[in-house]
């Protein structure tokens, strides 16, 4: 069987984290019966990986989204022709190939499958249009996907109500936990007190992080000095300057610590240092942050959402992402209860243990091509 294996969407951030596990074990495997081909972006990880590994069955695409899909659809069909290609693999997004080859899709859109949330609201003007416009193609693209791969059973039971999608699977992330241990020295040293709590994200309005400042306040006014970390960049973005304003204007200052982008061979320190980790998100496709905090031990706090129950169980403290109080109640309640915060730490324990290696989960995917491609 010839793979396809496209790569060429992804470029930055978590997706392409995963994409490299994938290819790191990939390469180690034994893949007998496969011949594999791949799409990759310019000066991606995998590009740059691939030519390490003097790969010679790939095909460098264009960064550019645009670009990108002038390719698949004016120029894909020749190489899928020369090289036989059985099946697609489109591991995050989907490929504009007007080919009979089937393709499967991984998606991780979450707000695809949840329309009655108005994800962009933060967006104004082209910003919002450019959205709803990439939005509409990644439906459009899901929807003439021959399968599509999902991450959250939630989403995969969405997507079939409301688009029909007759070919899906949930495959579980994995997670290479060997992580290197560097230790974490932000603000010249200055170790964060305890008790406290981490926002491992970016300056996206769907984590929540807004609500740190009232949040820290907030418990300060109750007695419960509580530390808060925030791990999005210092890049003196609008987001950025808007946050240490309203630190201020909370007069938290030393209640709140932005440390930065922290580096993967620095996560050990960072979670060994904290207490809870907070996941906000109104919508997820799946987080890292939810498996680190299984792993390393530590109570997760997230939305209360349809999406987060379908992944956490009874493995994590559900709270009203939107009310301060709620939140509050939860982290002084908590710290009175040892038990029960333990009782939740062992449930992440026994839910980790149901998530597979990265090993199990490339078997589980090629697994799953087979099917397609022998049912197709």
């Amino acid at each position: 069987m010839n793979i396809l294996f496209n790569f060429s969407p992804i470029k930055i951030g978590g997706g392409q984290n995963v994409a490299m596990n994938f290819l790191f074990k990939y390469f180690e495997m034994e893949t007998s019966g496969l011949n594999s081909f791949f799409f990759v972006a310019k000066d991606s990880e995998p590009h740059r990986f691939l030519v390490e590994k003097r790969c010679k069955n790939f095909l460098v695409l264009p960064r550019n989204p645009i670009k990108r899909i002038l390719f698949e659809v004016f120029k894909s069909r020749k190489y899928l022709k020369d090289n036989k290609i059985d099946i697609i693999y489109s591991y995050f997004g989907v490929g504009l190939f007007f080919s009979d080859v089937p393709q499967v899709s991984g998606s991780a859109d979450s707000n695809l499958y949840f329309p009655e949330i108005d994800f962009w609201s933060d967006f104004k003007g082209i910003k919002r249009l450019k959205k709803y416009l990439i939005d509409q193609y990644r439906i459009f693209g899901v929807k003439r996907s021959t399968a599509v791969v999902f991450e959250n059973a939630a989403l995969e039971e969405r997507a079939r109500q409301l688009y029909k999608l007759k070919n899906s699977r949930v495959i579980k992330p994995s997670i290479n936990f060997n992580f290197e241990s560097q230790e974490l020295c932000p603000n010249g040293g200055k170790k964060f007190f305890s008790p406290s709590g981490l926002f491992l994200c970016g300056w996206h309005p769907n984590k929540n992080y807004q609500i740190i400042p009232s949040l820290a306040a907030n418990l300060n006014e109750r007695g419960q000095r509580f530390c808060f970390v925030l791990t999005a960049p210092l890049d003196s973005s609008p987001e950025h300057n808007a946050f240490v304003e309203s630190v201020k204007e909370y007069g938290v200052e030393d209640l709140v610590f932005l440390i930065g982008q922290v580096g993967k061979d620095q996560l050990k320190s960072l979670y060994e240092n904290i207490d809870f980790v907070f996941l906000l998100s109104k919508l997820e496709s799946f987080s890292n942050n939810i498996i680190e905090s299984w792993y390393f031990n530590k109570p997760l706090v997230v939305a209360d959402e349809v999406w987060s129950k379908s992944i956490c169980g009874n493995a994590a403290i559900y709270v009203n992402r939107d009310s301060v109080d709620d939140i509050s109640d939860m982290i002084v309640n908590s710290l009175c209860d040892v038990d029960y915060l333990n009782s939740v730490i062992e449930a992440g324990r026994v839910q980790l243990e149901g998530y597979p290696s990265i090993d199990e989960r490339i078997c589980q995917e090629i697994e799953y091509l087979r099917e397609i491609y022998e049912y197709n």
